[in-house]
């Protein structure tokens, strides 16, 4: 067996009852197990691809809860997630949300699952390396900084987190003070 299908097939065995009913996901993997069965490769790589596709989305969902509510004053925009999006970043999900309040907008999104956050993590674990990218602060207990063109960039634990738009610092600093980071660690974000 590819080592794809084994873990989609641990994965839905693990789901258990959540699967018990049809969806995308279980149907998904069910065709896969069709057509492994049936010795069609090719069908069976093909849906299991389409069911970690529909799993990557389900989970990017699931990321989008931790976007903050509107504080008081702004409104927020439609909640965006995307799982194919985070593939200029080497794959990965995103949840992302638009606020504004007047003539100011406020961008946050959060990424996860991605490896440039390995990457990252070096950056983020450095003060000195961090301090290179603008003033550094932080939040929660965690590493944060204020780059050179405004945005609000924090690692999280396996979660990226970037806050970008017109408003004030202090604007975008409530932002991310309005995140549950600890809810965002703890989910596997």
């Amino acid at each position: 067996m590819t080592r794809p299908f084994i873990t989609l097939v641990v994965a839905a065995a693990l789901m258990g009852p959540a699967l018990a009913h049809a969806d995308d996901v279980s149907d998904a993997i069910a065709d896969a197990q069709k057509a492994y069965a049936a010795g069609d490769m090719a069908g069976a790589k093909q849906a299991l691809d389409a069911a970690a596709q529909l799993l990557a989305q389900r989970n990017a969902e699931g990321l989008a809860k931790f976007l903050p509510p509107a504080p008081s004053g702004w409104t927020a925009g439609a909640v965006e997630t995307d799982a194919a999006a985070a593939a200029m970043f080497g794959g990965g999900l995103i949840a992302k949300r638009e606020y504004t309040k007047d003539d100011a907008r406020v961008s946050v999104q959060i990424i996860s699952q991605s490896p440039i956050i390995a990457q990252m993590a070096g950056l983020f674990g450095n003060a000195q390396m961090l301090g290179a990218m603008g003033k550094v602060f932080r939040q929660q207990g965690r590493m944060a900084v204020v780059t050179r063109d405004g945005a609000v960039q924090m690692l999280s634990g396996g979660t990226f987190i970037t806050i970008e738009g017109n408003a004030s610092e202090a604007e975008k600093k409530a932002f991310l003070s309005a995140l549950d980071l600890a809810g965002i660690e703890k989910s596997g974000g």
